[in-house]
This record gives C-alpha cells, structure tokens and sequence, in this order.
C-alpha cells in the first residue's frame, strides 16, 4: 500500500479469553505477541491446510479454536473492518479494558475496528491492529 501508514497485526495468545471460552486444549505460554505486518488491502484471518490451499495472510494456525478461513480484515489505508467469515467460534470485538465480549460478529457483516478494539477468535488468540512503530516494517 504505497504513500499509506504502514500497519501491523499483533497475535496475542489471551489467558482472560481462553478462561472465558473454556476450550479442552491447553493454553500455550503468553509470551510476547507474534507481528504480522499488513501489506494488503484485504487479508485472511485463520489456520493454514496444505490440503484445502488454504494460506492465511494472518496465521492463527496454532490455535484449533481458529477456523480456516475465519474472519477478514480490510482496510482503506486509514481504517480497518473485521468481518466473521462463517466461523466455527465466532469473531468478537470489543474495546481495550471493556468487559471480555459476549456476542459475535454477523456472520458477512463488516465491522469498523477502531483504535485500541481487540479482535477475539478461536481459544486463546487476541488480534491487535495497530500503526507500525519506526523499524517494524
């Protein structure tokens, strides 16, 4: 996306959202996020199958909560939308220090992403979408 901001994905793996959803897997090590940077203008969210060609954009793969091909994120350069791709688990969004969310997205139905929102999927895993810092990209 030449002459725009450069932006980033972080991949959290959440404990407050894998408490909540209550999976039968185990919960790997918090740690520090994986980053993604965001190159296009329309990006995959989910697990790679070598079997199906399926190659996220945004690689979830090592949470069994994510679907293949569980959410889109897309963007205008300025702005971001996350929309549910027919999901097993849901996609959820809800703004930083709000209460953990309850109610998925619409499954087809685009959804603004405003600054500081987490994007929640799958078991564990909490996305970011963020501004690159200097030295990111």
């Amino acid at each position: 996306m030449p002459g725009d901001t450069a932006w980033v994905a972080e991949i959290w793996v959440d404990p407050d959202w894998y408490a909540h959803e209550r999976p039968e897997d185990p919960l790997p090590s918090a740690g520090l996020p994986g980053l993604v940077t965001l190159r296009q203008r329309s990006l995959l969210v989910g697990r790679p199958s070598q079997s199906r060609n399926i190659r996220p954009d945004v690689d979830c793969g090592s949470d069994p909560g994510v679907s293949r091909r569980h959410c889109q994120l897309t963007t205008d350069g300025q702005r971001w939308w996350v929309e549910d791709l027919g999901s097993s688990n849901g996609t959820f969004v809800a703004a930083a220090g709000e209460p953990l969310p309850d109610t998925p997205l619409t499954q087809g139905v685009r959804q603004e992403i405003e600054e500081g929102d987490r994007v929640y999927i799958g078991a564990w895993t909490r996305l970011v979408i963020r501004k690159a810092l200097p030295g990111e990209v």
